[in-house]
């Protein structure tokens, strides 16, 4: 009998072979020119014909095929070079895969491109076999017009364009009758485009001898390429009607990415920008296809309709969130005996926390836990918080250290400041248990051993508690609900912790208040494995769930407050800290964020204000009346709900009473905070916190540190450490 094993390894080489060139052919962006052919064609003819299959079938997989896996096929050496290269943004081809990329190429693109003079007519054959054509000269030599500055955006541009026109002369639109402007205006979103994202490869491309509009006049000049592109796509969108108006409203959203890049012209800026670019792309997408789905009349309603359908979705989306939130994140009851009790260290990070500092430590001590020691970490403060914590904590009797003040030593460059000063204590001890506690928080005698009883029950190796926020002054009882509004109302945290913190891009932590198992803590590296990074918690649950490790996170309000901020100023400071990292550095994630905020927090009053005003502004009894009366009663139960969410959450997060009647101006705010943090972010504006910048390139992005990662000694005794 023969040995079938060579026959197996062809059909898996086959296979795999198969794979890479649908990787090289991007299917993240079919849909980036499949859609202009189908929208050209149903703008035109709104039918569903052969030469509207025909053209979505080729504009898929085989164009794509012939436009970026050329491209892959003859940029391997640079790719090779280049770490952003993969996944969506393309494959690797090796030399050795071109025999079969150009079969692939033939067998999907020729017969098709045929049919389409069959089935499309002599205009739409020929414009679709130009579309091939740009394509091809785009990579293949000796055109190649991708190293041609200027001409690369051009042709890359009409990569989108020229599928529009095909589709419309499919349709039967006469080629002197194709809307220029319109077609203008994508051209020049296409140019701007691809400048924008030529900005990133700069040193890779000009590493590799490779010419581009970037490598031509530099990173800022292109941006300014990009703006005006922009500019004048949504400006001839504008030229449309009222539908255009909001086109161009759309549109214009992308000059922020460029406008990024003005401000700081650098490598990590302009990569941001693109990631927000492939994200936006499909927000716009969504939008605009609403706007041509109303045009063709597959979707109607009246304002009244949209404003309570859209705020009941939203209140309804809020009130589920909250109460499936209310149910996973319940605690169990302590029941850890002493007897059984891991001994547990807990790590006081403080920067300048003078002030906060006696009634922290005051609680810890407090602790109705037998085996708990402190270690409060000295982050560099100036204030005299290292002397005053050294004059709290109780003598440490000889030879048996139980608490302890570690002042860090010098930061090395890569690490914040927060994820250096808790690595430091987590250094310091041997303890089983770590539990990371900020200096603004205020813990209840049961609190360590009701996380404790968390963490071991619910076989967890981290589990952060939600505290309450202490909100004594007014601008706090005003501003501070509009984080839970946000965490409680519209991040499904009911779905992450039944999970258990998976997948790992979901997972979450609440930073005042982390429970690690220190076995856990040192097997994904700890604070090391994330130290770049501004947003230490977060990052922090999904290093261990990267690592199959257990995150659960629970409701704390009656373990803790914490104070974050003691001001209006401290509270916008923070949305302008926090908000743009909080949603991945991406403008696409932000835009959506506000959105839903908008939606779940805003519309229902603002839906009840304007149905109620329409259906008075009537004359009584008329069909328009009557038309806005019919959907009051839905407006005002988005309203209840709306109010019923928002009473539970302040039950769950013992909020003062005041804090529920200032909901409607809480919410305007918060979002109108979030927005200034998204434009600042994405501008690049300085932030600082407790006196220390945050953003710079070599703190904020662990990929550019190039720092060795320190190991956390596993068997360092406790007697050392202190």
């Amino acid at each position: 009998m023969s040995d079938p094993g060579g026959l197996t390894a062809g059909t898996a080489t086959a296979a795999s072979t198969l794979r890479l060139l649908v990787a090289s052919s991007r299917p993240f962006s079919w849909i980036n020119t499949a859609l202009p052919y189908a929208a050209g064609a149903l703008l035109v003819d709104f039918q569903v014909t052969s030469s509207l299959l025909l053209g979505v079938v080729y504009f898929l997989l085989p164009y794509n095929l012939l436009m970026y896996g050329v491209n892959d096929l003859f940029d391997y050496a640079s790719d090779a070079a280049n770490p952003r290269k993969g996944s969506i943004e393309g494959a690797r081809l090796e030399p050795g895969t071109a025999r079969a990329l150009w079969l692939a190429v033939a067998l999907t693109n020729l017969p098709l491109l045929a049919a389409m003079f069959v089935v499309g007519g002599s205009a739409a054959g020929l414009c679709c076999l130009l579309a091939a054509a740009a394509a091809l000269i785009y990579s293949a030599p000796p055109l190649r017009t991708k190293e041609r500055p200027f001409l690369d955006s051009l042709t890359s541009a009409s990569h989108f364009v020229l599928p529009a026109a095909c589709g419309m002369l499919a349709a039967g639109l006469a080629p002197a009758a194709l809307p220029w402007v319109p077609l203008a205006g994508f051209m020049a979103w296409g140019v701007a485009s691809h400048a924008l994202g030529a900005i990133q490869d700069i040193a890779y491309d000009r590493a590799a001898g490779i010419g581009s509009i970037a490598t031509a006049i530099g990173a800022r000049p292109t941006a300014a390429v990009s703006v005006a592109g922009y500019a004048l796509a949504a400006a001839a969108a504008a030229t449309l009607g009222p539908a255009g108006w909001v086109a161009a409203a759309i549109l214009a959203s992308y000059l922020l990415l460029p406008l990024s890049v003005l401000v700081r012209p650098d490598e990590r800026q302009a990569r941001r920008a693109w990631r927000s670019f492939l994200g936006m792309n499909l927000l716009a997408g969504f939008l605009l296809t609403q706007l041509l789905l109303r045009y063709w009349g597959v979707i109607t309603y009246t304002a009244a309709q949209l404003l309570a359908n859209v705020a009941l979705a939203g209140a309804g989306l809020v009130l589920a969130n909250v109460a499936l939130n209310a149910v996973a994140l319940r605690r169990r009851a302590p029941t850890v005996a002493d007897a059984a009790s891991p001994s547990l260290t807990v790590v006081l990070p403080c920067r300048n926390e003078r002030d906060r500092l006696p009634a922290a430590l005051d609680a810890v001590l407090r602790q109705d836990y037998p085996r708990i020691r402190i270690i409060v970490v000295d982050d560099d403060s100036t204030d005299g918080t290292l002397e005053l914590a050294a004059r709290l904590l109780p003598d440490r009797p000889p030879n048996s250290p139980r608490h302890g003040v570690v002042p860090v030593p010098p930061r090395p460059e890569g690490w914040t400041g927060k994820c250096w000063a808790a690595w430091q204590g987590a250094e310091a001890t041997a303890d089983d248990l770590v539990l990371f506690l900020d200096a603004d928080t205020v813990l209840e005698p049961l609190a360590a051993r009701a996380l404790v009883s968390e963490l071991l029950e619910g076989r967890h190796d981290l589990v952060s508690g939600v505290t309450r926020y202490a909100m004594p002054s007014r601008a706090e009882r005003v501003l501070m609900p509009g984080f839970g509004m946000l965490l409680f109302g519209l991040i499904p945290l009911w779905l992450l912790t039944g999970f258990r913190g998976r997948p790992s891009a979901l997972a979450f932590a609440y930073g005042p208040l982390i429970l690690v198992s220190r076995e856990a803590y040192v097997a994904v590296g700890g604070h090391a494995a994330i130290r770049g990074t501004e947003h230490d918690d977060v990052a922090l649950a999904r290093a261990f769930a990267r690592e199959g490790r257990s995150v659960g996170t629970v409701h704390a309000a009656d373990l803790g407050a914490t104070r974050h901020y003691r001001s209006a100023a401290e509270i916008a400071a923070a949305w302008r800290r926090l908000f743009y990292p909080s949603v991945g550095y991406s403008l696409a994630a932000g835009l959506a964020t506000l959105g839903v905020f908008a939606i779940a927090w805003l519309l229902p009053a603002v839906a009840a204000i304007m149905i109620g005003l329409g259906a008075v502004a009537e004359p009584a009894g008329s069909t328009a009346s009557t038309a806005w009366t019919a959907h009051l009663p839905a407006a005002l139960l988005s309203l209840g709900l709306l109010a019923l969410a928002r009473i539970i959450l302040a039950i769950r997060g013992r909020e003062p009473a005041e804090s529920v009647l200032w909901t409607p101006f809480t919410a305007a705010a918060t979002l109108a905070m979030q927005a200034r943090g998204l434009v600042g972010g994405l501008l690049g504006a300085p932030v600082s916190w407790r006196g220390r910048v945050l953003g710079s390139p070599s703190v904020s992005d662990p990929a550019h540190s190039q720092d060795p990662q320190p190991r956390l000694t596993p068997d360092r005794p406790a007697e050392e450490n202190t």
